[in-house]
């Protein structure tokens, strides 16, 4: 359903709606208003959906407490700084002063939005000075800009100027810099929007005028080449700047800064999604679906949505998250997934939920729906711990892994950004109405005020905990309007409803919406059955993994609470990654049985709500007695979410074959000091990656990278390595490519020429170059940079593993020249 021209609205009342919106912010969703006629399908307003008792409320009042942790003077100070005024607090640690510095404040600013937004005045206050302190730090810039990237004149002037270099992470030296942007264009129009702070609105626009400014005389080659760069959801922000003032530049602006690279396969509908770095993707398809309603370009949408399905049902797992660090892993190959301490990512989610509420206004389908309600209870309520209200970064799915959780003080990784956002807004996508209906898409304890029509739906409910919900209405007088139920994908049968105590003949079938059309009164009760079955849902590879569900919810079990290294991360700036040691697949439990028939035997606990027990299918016997719950009550603990399946006839086969399989894998682990994932984001960050004339890819399901002229990393040995232990180096290259030879360098010493024989396709070849003693000192103390040179015109290989061992007890170390 398009917005704009396609309603019959010219293209000047079509703006002037907008002038309406952008002036009362709360009037419509996202800027936009309509006629009190038109048939548009629109979401509620934060301030209209209150949350009843149950676990989201509980949520959201944990999230108001982190964000009363943290001090607003602390997330501003590297704006004051980038803008020489004297901070009046130090900035915070970890990626707040590792380079990506700023980024946290935007994600703050929209939380706060959302407070106020809600009532909070506490956390409006705090919104006010901060959108205050911000304008000082414009002011002071002088020309609109109002950003925290470390040394950001230098960086901008470049930019401007075309001559920056451009790769997946960085803009010249600045770590994801418009990235970092984003999020405060973001902070900026929710403080609009959703609180009505018309200071924010001034700030917003003079800054995105400075970003037109900035890139206006590059031409279309070299802005793409500068979206190459991870760089958040800048289309969506500039077209939502267009729906707040009218201005068609900023359209045009958001067009410039959509990332042909992924948009042009979409517009085909070509999933070309595998290896990319998956949460650099998916705010870039928020605003692909943005700039398409807002500028009526079906193809645009239809692109989004084709990225939405291929996420959603390719690509993504029980509880709704995707990618194995980081990155989209190949459709038809999860096992990377299943042996990874990093999981989904947790950011990705969050805007996998962005992007179904864009699609569901455009064109409101319950398979929108039913996606969001499987992510957000399950994904999303699961990443919050429901004491302390740490938040998580990866969920992994390897069985007996476990999660790790930020403090205030402490953490600022992106999933904190986000997670603060999305613990306050719980309540967003739970009803929907056009000019004719009302439509109840999650069933969660909850209270709607629809102002148009002076109506209040309470809805009573323990779900999932109880598997019904009861909707009373209050109305000042009656009224004929349809009520729209969602029948939920997971529901077998028919949906179940009685009006005021009497059953109602519904046509539904699942994932579809059932509608009441009468004429209502004050006092009216609807109630709702949604009986709930276990069933087993396997990843979509089709491989032996299942995980058990009850309705929407993924169950999961605690498994043991050994070796929860870092389980309160610090300020490390890999603290978010679960440290602790990946214990034997061999070792975790299974289910054994016929796999068709595996969800029969899951059995409910007496007297405990959505408590299930599976001794009979569960071996070794010595796991028999693990109680099934919902992942989001399972904390502090290690856990299993994907169970490894087979017969009792091909089980202790099974069993051998994992069991070879971990032993040559803990080998390599045992004497693994520090690695690289060339290609990957967070490893080349952390091994601090440069080289120019560099290329990255996929092949075989793994990332890779190379160069026609250098590359480097940093590798180190953890503290405490002893420096006399003999060390070496292990780099893994594709065994079908050929290559005459190029050189591998340490700390500027040449080590190696490496000769690719290309003759092993379909596999991949290692090299292990022992390190001279001195060499091994160095990595074992102070690190060594480790370099690939091309030579003789040729690029070197494609690089896809580098890692720093210890050397094996019968090798002798190289000596050094001196020895």
């Amino acid at each position: 359903m398009i917005i704009d021209y396609a309603n019959g609205l010219s293209r000047r009342t079509f703006v002037k709606s907008l002038a309406l919106a952008a002036a009362v912010p709360n009037f419509a969703l996202a800027g936009r208003t309509v006629d009190a006629g038109t048939d548009v399908t629109r979401l509620f307003a934060l301030a209209d959906v209150s949350l009843g008792e149950g676990v989201f409320a509980h949520s959201h009042a944990i999230n108001r407490r982190y964000l009363a942790a943290l001090a607003v003077d602390r997330l501003v100070a590297p704006y004051r700084i980038e803008a020489a005024l004297a901070p009046r607090a130090p900035k915070y640690p970890n990626w707040e002063s590792m380079g990506l510095e700023g980024h946290t404040a935007g994600h703050y600013l929209s939380a706060l939005a959302q407070e106020a937004a809600q009532g909070d005045e506490e956390m409006r206050q705090r919104l006010d000075y901060m959108v205050a302190e911000l304008a000082a730090c414009q002011q002071a810039n002088g020309d609109g800009y109002v950003g925290a990237v470390p040394n950001g004149r230098v960086l901008w002037n470049s930019v401007a100027a075309g001559t920056v270099d451009a790769s997946s992470f960085s803009l010249g030296d600045a770590w994801v810099p418009f990235y970092n942007l984003h999020k405060m264009f973001a902070g900026l129009r929710d403080a609009w929007w959703h609180a009505g702070n018309p200071q924010a609105r001034e700030v917003l626009i003079a800054f995105v005028d400075w970003a037109d400014r900035l890139v206006a005389g590059l031409d279309e080659q070299k802005m793409q080449a500068l979206l190459a760069t991870e760089h958040g959801g800048m289309n969506e922000v500039l077209a939502d700047v267009y729906a707040i003032t009218g201005e068609r530049r900023y359209l045009a602006l958001a067009r410039r800064f959509s990332h042909r690279a992924l948009l042009d396969p979409l517009l085909r509908r070509e999933d070309a999604l595998d290896g990319l770095h998956a949460n650099t993707q998916i705010p870039k398809v928020v605003g692909f679906a943005r700039i398409g309603e807002l500028d009526n370009d079906q193809a645009w949408i239809d692109a989004a949505a084709y990225f939405w399905e291929t996420v959603t049902r390719r690509r993504s797992i029980a509880f709704g998250g995707n990618s194995v660090r980081e990155h989209f892993n190949p459709v038809g190959d999860f096992s990377a997934m299943v042996g990874s301490p990093e999981g989904p990512e947790t950011c990705n989610s969050y805007n996998m939920l962005r992007l179904s509420r864009q699609l569901y206004r455009v064109d409101p389908q319950p398979r929108y729906a039913d996606f969001y309600e499987r992510t957000l209870f399950n994904h999303i309520l699961s990443s919050q711990h429901p004491q302390h209200g740490g938040l998580v970064y990866f969920t992994p799915i390897r069985p007996r892994h476990y999660r790790v959780y930020s403090q205030p003080q402490e953490c600022f990784w992106c999933c904190v950004g986000t997670g603060i956002e999305s613990h306050g807004r719980h309540g967003v996508f739970a009803y929907a109405h056009d000019a004719h209906s009302l439509t109840v898409n999650l069933y969660m304890a909850s209270q709607l005020q629809w102002r148009e029509r002076e109506l209040v739906l309470r809805q009573d409910t323990r779900f999932p905990d109880e598997e019904t919900s009861r909707l009373s209405l209050q109305l000042r007088k009656p009224q004929r309007f349809g009520l729209r139920l969602r029948h939920p994908h997971w529901l077998e049968g028919p949906l179940n409803v009685r009006v005021n105590g009497k059953p109602w003949p519904l046509r539904s079938t699942p994932s579809s919406y059932a509608s009441i059309e009468r004429l209502w009164a004050n006092g009216d009760l609807v109630e709702i059955d949604l009986p709930m079955h276990t069933r087993a849902e396997g990843l979509p590879d089709g491989s032996d993994y299942v995980a058990l569900m009850h309705g929407p919810i993924v169950l999961a079990a605690r498994t043991g609470t050994e070796g929860l290294d870092g389980l309160i991360a610090d300020d490390g700036r890999g603290s978010h990654v679960a440290p602790g040691p990946l214990l034997p697949l061999d070792r975790a439990p299974m289910l054994v049985g016929n796999r068709d028939a595996l969800a029969a035997q899951v059995r409910r606990v007496p007297g405990r709500p959505l408590t299930f027990e599976a001794g009979g299918l569960i071996r070794p016997a010595a796991f028999g007695g693990l109680r099934l719950e919902p992942l989001f009550r399972v904390h502090d603990s290690r856990y299993i979410v994907y169970w490894r399946t087979a017969t009792a006839s091909a089980y202790p086969a099974v069993v051998r074959q994992i069991e070879a399989a971990e032993r040559q894998r803990q080998a390599l682990e045992d004497r693994t000091l520090d690695q690289v994932i060339p290609g990957e984001q967070q490893p080349e960050v952390d091994h601090q990656y440069q080289g120019p004339d560099s290329r990255t890819g996929v092949r075989v399901g793994r990332h890779w990278r190379d160069t026609g002229k250098w590359m480097s990393y940093r590798l180190q040995a953890p503290d405490g390595t002893d420096s006399a232990t003999a060390l070496e180096l292990l780099l893994t290259f594709y065994g079908g490519d050929h290559n005459e030879g190029f050189e591998l360098l340490a700390d500027g010493r040449r080590l190696t020429t490496i000769s690719l024989q290309g003759d092993a396709k379909d596999t991949f070849v290692e090299r292990r170059i022992s390190l001279p003693l001195e060499l091994g000192r160095a990595a074992a103390t102070r690190g060594i940079t480790v370099k690939l040179v091309a030579t003789g015109g040729r690029r070197t290989g494609a690089l896809f593993g580098l890692r720093l061992l210890r050397a094996e007890a019968n090798e002798d170390p190289v000596p050094s020249e001196g020895d």
